[in-house]
């Protein structure tokens, strides 16, 4: 049973690992931009972010998002904070594209992975997500909470893993491209984020 929890929990990972939203286009964005570093800075983020919300669902904390008004400020909440971050990012390529030839600045680290945990924490889906697999997960008989818990650490390190993967072949392609090819897919990135925050706000009503 034991193994079984582990193989099912290596089956969502990777599901969840191949899923595009707005901590993929993230973690692209900032792998290539900011260098591996600052892609698993926001992948660390991501990480903790994921697990405080198993752990909040595994508690039954969750079941506060179920009232209609609570699922409203969240998606008006999350879909503010992918615009801020997706308009920062369009408006710092254009203002990059004049600095040509002066070297890139120190990025904060510890601000990247705040960045990383709210944008995961903020979006609605990931949120209802993690509390439809701990219910289906929880559900089963057979499971003991050991068995839980290696279904979601087992889960939780694939999807880890692969992010960080991301974040270091961003990197690595990125340095193979032209700046202006850089630049433009930047812009098309910060973009994808200002559209899907405008789709949380307009969900959430």
């Amino acid at each position: 049973m034991i193994l079984q929890a582990i193989l099912q929990g290596l089956a969502l990972g990777f599901i969840l690992a191949i899923q595009p939203g707005p901590s993929f286009f993230a973690l692209i964005q900032t792998g290539s931009k900011g260098g591996f570093k600052s892609g698993l800075a926001l992948a660390i983020g991501i990480f903790i972010s994921d697990i405080f919300c198993v752990v909040l669902a595994y508690l039954g904390i969750a079941q506060l998002f179920d009232n209609p008004q609570n699922k409203e400020y969240i998606g008006l909440v999350g879909g503010g904070i992918l615009i801020i971050f997706g308009l920062f990012s369009i408006f710092y390529e254009k203002k990059e594209s004049h600095e040509k030839g002066i070297e890139i600045k120190a990025v904060n680290l510890p601000l990247i992975v705040i960045k990383g945990f709210l944008l995961n924490l903020l979006n609605p889906s990931v949120i209802f997500l993690w509390i439809l697999w701990v219910g289906a997960v929880g559900s089963n008989k057979q499971f003991t909470h050991i068995h839980i818990v290696l279904f979601f650490l087992t889960t939780l390190c694939i999807v880890f893993i692969t992010d960080v993967a991301k974040a270091y072949y961003a990197n690595k392609i990125s340095q193979r491209l032209s700046h202006k090819i850089l630049r433009n897919f930047n812009l098309l990135l910060g973009v994808i984020l200002v559209v899907t925050g405008l789709v949380f706000i307009y969900r959430a009503f």
